[in-house]
């Protein structure tokens, strides 16, 4: 029994290694940064949010991210556990302008009315493919119509 202890010494140390590398991230994050317009003006102040899409058989695609819109409809993103960048690959990506506070006896009440159509955010169609290097030029630009 000795004797075989000893030789699975090797084979038990890389199992080890192999396990602490499963701790860490599974998914590399990229910078990335554009510009969102409504009917070619600037969107300030609306929230943009990347969901990375799961490939093959990957149990988790890793966090989102998300970011607001400047006075000039710029914006970067910031990953979920406040890392700069977004997963690397594709995103089903969301664009919102409506705003809501919580009023007396915990109701909503809406602070800034939603001025986008709903396949921008709930029924979303918007789609962003991260590459390794990132980008600076996720630009959105959208219609009313």
């Amino acid at each position: 029994m000795d004797r075989f202890i000893q030789r699975s010494r090797p084979l038990i140390g890389l199992m080890l290694l192999a396990a602490a590398g499963c701790g860490g991230q599974p998914y590399r994050l990229a910078p990335v940064s554009g510009r969102v317009t409504l009917d070619g003006a600037p969107l300030a102040d609306a929230r943009v949010g990347f969901e990375p899409v799961r490939q093959g058989d990957q149990l988790d695609a890793g966090p989102g991210s998300y970011a607001t819109t400047d006075a000039e409809g710029c914006y970067r993103l910031i990953a979920l556990h406040g890392e700069e960048g977004a997963v690397v690959g594709p995103h089903r990506v969301w664009i919102r302008t409506y705003r809501g506070a919580e009023g007396p006896n915990g109701t909503i009440v809406t602070k800034t009315p939603e001025r986008l159509p709903p396949r921008y955010h709930s029924q979303t169609e918007l789609t962003f493919t991260v590459p390794p290097e990132g980008s600076d030029a996720a630009h959105f630009h959208l219609t009313t119509k």
